[in-house]
């Protein structure tokens, strides 16, 4: 016998089996510990194994019981009961229809805790449980020792991998067939993926029609072929085809009696690579290599290995009503297993199993949620669409009774529609600004894959009776038209990118959306076929000569010029302005939104994300614009206000998940007339090691035309040890002259150049980055460099290098009450710059703790970052502007067009995600003279006295509220 002793560290979202949990394998003989009562022995056995090459055998006759020995009672106070818990997988032969008993003990023989574990399936199942979700009274905290009850009958298991007590069990324990109540499910919005039992349990009240009519029949005959088109490949893929036969081969599968020997096949959270174990990815190998073998070559080989793997991975617990300990994310590693399995549909019907196949697909797939519509409130719905959006379309595809298959498409059809809603507060999903959230939070690089999946089923189901309707197709164009203005072309900026900080784009499959969505139908409100803005926005993205894209320009379609404009997307505390081909990104956090997402081996050095980054993308991606992770100064986004410190420090000091968001309100962007725009943010930090909790800030940047002017007031910290800055530009400079610097008009193109100026009022500086954007600062110490710089990689933090251009405003260390003034010219041209500075273009009426309020003079447009409640002289406009507000107005004669806007969600309850929604927050705002609303609006009041009006603005999901009033 072998007894260890072992820290297992699982790194995952939640916790895993891990701490100090006694183990137990059986390689030799039968730990001394375990006895059984009457005749039966327990012995090892080469015949099943979950772990190594052996497992405890234990041949039982009516209610005998295996009994553990404890060397010591272990106490389940303080805590541990939340705990604390068991793990083991159990191999049954026979599906029976009874149950194994487990039992917990106290000192006296009380029975505190228990659970049964059915042996309704054949084949390996996972016995994962925690002590707070067994039966029993629970009214002994002391467990004295633990046994196993058998059935009333003759029979016998195996019993592997078992670890007693588990001192940390996995969060993520999926319920299933063989314990069904195990781990509460009223929490379990967000860990879709553990939730597929409890839909099993859902009735369809669609009912099977009893005869299909020929139009039926052609539909899905038309979706097959839809799908064929779709899946096929025109050859085998060599590579995947030799891995699946590497695989198998290492994995030794063999038949033995009922079962299988082999490779274990288990969750990733508790796979030791290491020791030839097997998971979820193998699998897809495997069936995926040898379908493709199977169909494209002929070989007769592969399509037995592809029904003998299918025979082992039910074995081992990949299997209808299994859900393998924990089952999370396992979406990602089994979506080729569908693809191919519908390719294989007609050797899959032929097989032997056939009907154990389609139900484990069916099962695993979660198509049983679909026969109920989407409740409101389904977290997670971008992990859903992107990876088992298909697979659910697959097994209702391979269903044998084609009018089975009629009734899975009519639910399934009815549950996309149904997700397609804006959903509330920061669950997953699309808001109703156009974000996709994900991890409670606006996440680009989980929407990339995800909306293309929900516009492969429009495509699919076209012009059949599962076809979405218009809204909620409608929503889908809302989160596509969003990616459109956050990308530029395809990749988005540094402050939305979550995690991957120098990752992410729209992928051919994103642009291939914007075409099934156009050819879908017009969703314009007019009566064309097609939609044809989605159609021209296709054009533009495409990069390839596709039938879509011929046949668009055909019907005269020419492809759409770059976004214009100034977009709002306060779920995401974030601004987009856009005008030619350049994107600015503008990005805060606040108590809803979090500013970075950070993970133990991702974004270590990304605490600044969200610190009122401002960055300019003039060309077509990252690198064109500037942006490498190679040398990259962490503490230097354009736009940010930070402390600069090094990286060791700069680090994050939790070892895991790190999602701050901020202790204020008030962080986001507002609109005018959809084209110019504005950012504010309080900015403040939080308390943590190396943070400094005193950090506050009062930011804002007005956007006009090709023109941002940036204010900053109120910047105070006590860091004595770091200077705090404000970064103008960071990019990437090389020597060939292509990105030379000017200072004042002076060309620097030197690495090593370094320089330092004093700017004040009467002597602005100007300078020019190596991408045409120009900055002109009012005040302050202003340094400048080229240099070859050190820095961090964001997972490995290994060293990187690279040449950087960098310019920055230093407020020195603990500054108290330090402010900044610029403006930054965006690409400017011939014409612009001849005509002369922009410097008299826009005038600050005012930049201090209560509020920063610039005009500009070629727009007209007054723009105001409320702080606090401010009081405004009486040659104005406006007499009182309420706290936490941004206001932009235009006045011609007797009209003033007004946007207003609280960017601050306003949801009530402070958590990792919430359900709750947006509430409506009215702000009032005191004008000089009686005015009158032009039109009508549910979210406008008005009161005049005096000569006074009270205008009252309803707000809420962050948007701004523009309207029109005449003076009376």
């Amino acid at each position: 016998m072998k007894r260890k002793f072992f820290i297992c560290s699982i790194i995952c979202l939640g916790a895993a089996l891990c701490g100090y949990a006694q183990a137990w394998n059986f390689e030799g003989k039968v730990p001394e510990d375990f006895t059984a009562s009457g005749k039966h022995s327990l012995s090892t056995s080469a015949l099943f194994y979950k772990e190594g090459a052996n497992s405890m055998e234990w041949q039982f006759g009516p209610e005998e019981v295996l009994t553990v020995n404890m060397k010591e009672p272990l106490s389940l106070s303080s805590g541990k009961e939340e705990n604390y818990g068991i793990a083991l997988w159990i191999y049954n032969e026979e599906p029976q229809t009874d149950s194994l008993r487990f039992e917990f003990l106290s000192p006296a023989g009380h029975v505190s805790y228990q659970f049964s574990f059915n042996l309704c399936a054949a084949g390996w199942r996972a016995c994962w449980i925690g002590f707070q979700h067994m039966h029993g009274d629970k009214a002994d905290k002391e467990i004295a020792g633990w046994r196993i009850v058998a059935p009333k009958r003759k029979g016998r298991v195996f019993i592997d991998r078992l670890t007693f007590p588990v001192t940390k069990m996995n969060l993520r324990t999926t319920p299933d067939q063989q314990m069904p109540y195990n781990n509460a499910l009223d929490f379990r919005d967000l860990w879709h993926w553990c939730r597929v039992w409890q839909w099993e349990q859902l009735a369809y009240d669609i009912p099977i029609p009893a005869k299909l009519t020929l139009e039926e029949k052609k539909e899905l005959d038309m979706m097959a072929g839809r799908l064929d088109a779709a899946l096929e490949l025109k050859k085998a893929p060599q590579k995947l085809v030799k891995k699946a036969y590497d695989v198998f081969d290492k994995a030794n599968i063999r038949r033995s009696l009922t079962g299988f020997a082999g490779a274990p096949v288990v969750a990733p959270d508790e796979l030791k690579r290491a020791k030839g174990e097997l998971s979820w990815n193998d699998l897809e190998t495997m069936l995926s290599g040898f379908a493709y073998d199977a169909l494209y070559n002929g070989s007769s080989e592969a399509e037995n290995k592809y029904f003998l793997v299918w025979d082992y991975a039910m074995d081992q617990g990949f299997a209808y009503g299994s859900g393998m300990g924990t089952n999370h994310h396992y979406g990602y590693q089994v979506r080729n297993i569908y693809t191919t399995a519908w390719l294989m549909r007609d050797k899959i019907w032929k097989a032997q199993k056939s009907d154990a196949i389609v139900a484990t697909l069916a099962f695993w797939a979660a198509l049983q949620e679909t026969r109920q519509p989407c409740p409101q409130g389904r977290d997670e719905l971008l992990d859903t669409w992107h990876t088992l959006l298909q697979p659910k379309v697959v097994s209702a595809m391979l269903l044998v009774d084609e009018r089975e298959r009629v009734r899975a498409l009519k639910g399934l059809s009815r549950w996309v529609a149904s997700s397609l809603r804006y959903t509330s507060g920061t669950i997953g999903g699309i808001k109703v600004d156009g974000t996709t959230f994900h991890h409670g939070g606006f996440y680009p690089a989980y929407t990339t894959g995800a909306l293309a999946a929900v516009a492969s089923f429009v495509a699919l189901t076209k012009d059949t009776q599962y076809e979405l309707a218009a809204e909620p197709r409608q929503v889908l164009k809302t989160a596509l038209l969003a990616m459109r203005n956050y990308c530029n072309k395809y990749e988005w900026g540094i402050g939305i990118s979550g995690r991957h900080p120098f990752g992410g784009s729209m992928r051919e499959e994103d642009i291939a959306s914007f075409a099934s969505l156009a050819l879908a139908g017009d969703l314009s409100g007019g009566k064309n076929e097609f939609d044809r803005s989605l159609a021209a926005d296709y054009l533009r993205l495409c990069r390839k000569d596709t039938p879509e894209a011929r046949y668009f320009r055909k019907q005269g379609i020419r492809p759409a010029k770059a976004p214009e404009g100034f977009f709002v997307y306060n779920y995401g505390a974030a601004g987009v302005f856009r005008r030619n081909d350049w994107m600015v990104t503008l990005k805060g956090y606040n108590t809803d939104v979090w500013g970075a997402e950070i993970y133990t081996k991702d974004n270590r050095y990304g605490r600044y994300q969200s610190y009122g980054s401002v960055q300019i993308m003039g060309g077509d991606s990252r690198r064109t614009s500037g942006y490498d992770e190679n040398g990259w100064d962490w503490n230097r986004l354009p736009g940010t206000t930070a402390i600069h410190l090094p990286f060791e420090m700069l680090d994050s000091p939790l070892k895991g998940t790190t999602m701050l968001k901020s202790k204020e309100h008030f962080s986001g962007a507002s609109s005018f007339e959809g084209k110019n725009g504005m950012f504010a943010t309080k900015l403040m930090e939080r308390e943590l090691k190396n943070f400094t909790p005193d950090f506050v800030a009062r930011k804002s940047v007005f956007c006009f035309d090709n023109r941002m002017v940036f204010l900053g007031s109120g910047i105070t910290n006590s860091n004595r040890d770091y200077s705090t800055e404000t970064t103008l530009f960071q990019s990437v400079w090389t020597d060939d002259g292509a990105h030379d610097l000017l200072v004042d008009g002076d060309v620097k193109n030197e690495l090593g150049f370094s320089g330092e100026f004093d700017v004040t009022g009467k002597h602005p500086l100007c300078l020019r980055d190596g991408y045409d954007n120009y900055y002109y600062i009012k005040e302050g110490n202003v340094k400048v460099q080229i240099a070859r710089q050190e820095s961090r990689h964001e997972k490995k933090r290994t060293l990187t290098e690279g040449e950087f251009a960098s310019a920055w405003i230093d407020h020195g260390c603990a500054p108290q009450k330090a402010s900044y003034e610029y403006l930054v010219w965006i690409q400017p041209s011939e014409e612009q710059l001849e005509a002369g500075t922009p410097l008299d273009s826009y005038e600050v009426l005012q930049c201090d703790d209560k509020a920063h309020i610039v005009r500009d003079i070629p727009t007209g447009i007054t723009a105001c970052a409320v702080f606090e409640d401010v009081k405004l002289g009486q040659n104005g406009l406006f007499s009182e502007l309420p706290a936490e507000t941004m206001v932009m107005y235009k006045q011609e004669e007797a009209s003033l067009r007004i946007s207003v806007c609280d960017p601050d969600l306003n949801i009530k309850e402070k958590s990792y995600t919430t359900k709750e929604s947006s509430r409506p927050k009215d702000k009032s705002l005191v004008l000089y003279g009686d005015w009158k609303l032009v039109g009508n609006s549910d979210k406008i009041t008005l009161a005049a006295s005096e000569g006074m009006t009270e205008l009252t603005v309803k707000c809420q999901d962050g948007q701004p509220v523009e309207f029109e009033l005449k003076r009376i």
